[in-house]
């Protein structure tokens, strides 16, 4: 009999530096009076900015350690500017995220990750095979090749601050000016994901 694979959903992510990391968790806790499922948390919910988001075999994990290891070795510290704030709709309705523009190196560390990786994901995560019923065009494309849609030209680097119970657009009011998450990205970490997106438990974290 053939044992059922263990798998866990994981995030490739990149991660502040301290000082950037604890701008965002205070933010994040500005917005605990309007009803959040989440409040960023040394060693609880880390401040993160994902890459690629997948499902993996438990027993592939050293194989992926190993790979992002190598590709670690080309990479440096990102710089970044944010762009504006974005409240989530739809699907991912109530998510508060400090938006970052996109970079020519940012877009080539995602392309080197997901062709490193995408072959040893083991299926895909359950909210990305939701997203799938009404997906369309280059969204539907990303899923059914990469199993995540936020690829290539759907690419939105942000650093998720919480996810609101309800969107409510006055949440925006209390933040600080959106400059304020500016700054450097020095590690490259690979996370099991909690609910809501969030990066849960370190499973490998790299310098650049």
């Amino acid at each position: 009999m053939i044992k059922p694979m263990n798998t866990i959903p994981c995030d490739i992510v990149l991660l502040p530096e301290e000082t950037l990391a604890e701008r965002a968790i205070r933010a994040s806790q500005l917005l605990e009076p309007f009803g959040t499922h989440f409040t960023l948390k040394v060693g609880e919910y880390y401040p993160h900015a994902s890459l690629y988001m997948c499902q993996v075999a438990v027993d592939d994990l050293p194989k992926i350690e190993h790979a992002l290891q190598q590709l670690a070795e080309a990479l440096k510290p990102f710089d970044l500017s944010a762009v504006r704030y974005a409240l989530g709709q739809g699907f991912a309705v109530g998510y508060v995220d400090p938006e970052y523009a996109v970079t020519d190196e940012l877009r080539a560390a995602q392309e080197a990750i997901i062709a490193a990786i995408n072959p040893l994901r083991a299926g895909m995560r359950e909210s990305d095979i939701a997203k799938m019923k009404d997906a369309t065009g280059v969204k539907l494309e990303n899923l059914q090749k990469y199993g995540f849609p936020s690829v290539g030209e759907l690419f939105r680097p942000h650093m998720t601050l919480t996810r609101l119970k309800e969107n409510q657009p006055e949440a925006l009011d209390v933040l600080p000016d959106i400059s304020t998450f500016n700054g450097k990205f020095t590690r490259l970490g690979l996370f099991e994901m909690g609910p809501n997106g969030t990066c849960v438990r370190p499973l490998s974290i790299i310098e650049l």
